[in-house]
């Protein structure tokens, strides 16, 4: 299990970052945007919601929407990268944001995914519930789930160069920018504590998704394998500003 840090720096206001696009295909989305807002909202951080700039039905470029987002907000000293469908303690976030300010790197404000279920979540959507209220559906743990919620400084974020925006789509372009981190800025730490994730119809199975959802993943599994051997930080950079 990964060893979580503890800080005692004084802690900067961050900006959080979702990224957003309404593809049309599934209303829980954005019912859980709304929901993960009021999330926020207590903290008076400055909360972004950035689109990926793509229209329509086109795959969603999380990468684009996290870049567009640091573009729109160049003078954050630290930035929280977060999913519209996750929940976590603010502590935990608070925390993170101290380890992310002290040195370069990767910070996950969480050691464990909770999946909710789906009744369970509407029930959090609805605030008739707490989402630590519930079991969970299953639990990814020992810091296993990497790319739900980063925290990173703007030093850092300058180390990597940018969020590759070739990767679109579904899945593996959270491992490859964990690596990217690593690569370039040292470990990743983490925050002990859960996070939990309101249920939509998953990315990675089903009848619902289309060949070009699943041509994306495949895309994305081949282009992790670019990452997994990169070994320098200048080659990190040029993959990050979608070189092969």
């Amino acid at each position: 299990m990964p060893k979580s840090a503890k800080s005692t720096s004084p802690v900067p206001e961050p900006v959080v970052i979702i990224p957003f696009r309404d593809r049309g295909t599934d209303p829980l989305r954005r019912a859980n945007l709304l929901r993960v807002m009021g999330l926020w909202c207590p903290t008076q951080w400055q909360v972004w919601v950035a689109d990926d700039g793509r229209t329509g039905d086109a795959q969603f470029n999380r990468s684009a929407a996290y870049n567009r987002g640091a573009a729109d907000l160049p003078d954050a000293q630290v930035y929280v990268f977060t999913e519209s469908d996750m929940l976590v303690n603010i502590a935990q976030v608070v925390k993170a944001v101290a380890l992310a300010t002290e040195s370069p790197g990767l910070v996950v404000p969480f050691t464990e995914y909770h999946y909710l279920t789906e009744p369970d979540s509407q029930t959090v959507r609805d605030y008739a519930a707490a989402a630590h209220d519930f079991n969970p559906e299953w639990i990814m743990a020992d810091g296993r789930s990497v790319g739900a919620i980063n925290v990173i400084s703007r030093v850092t974020l300058d180390l990597v160069g940018r969020w590759d925006e070739t990767f679109c789509g579904s899945w593996y372009d959270d491992r490859a920018m964990a690596h990217a981190f690593e690569c370039v800025a040292g470990p990743t730490r983490y925050v002990d504590g859960p996070a939990y994730h309101l249920y939509h119809r998953p990315g990675w199975t089903g009848s619902h998704l289309t060949a070009a959802d699943r041509a994306a993943t495949a895309r994305n599994k081949g282009r992790l394998a670019l990452y997994q051997h990169a070994a320098t930080p200048q080659r990190i950079r040029e993959l990050t500003a979608g070189g092969i």
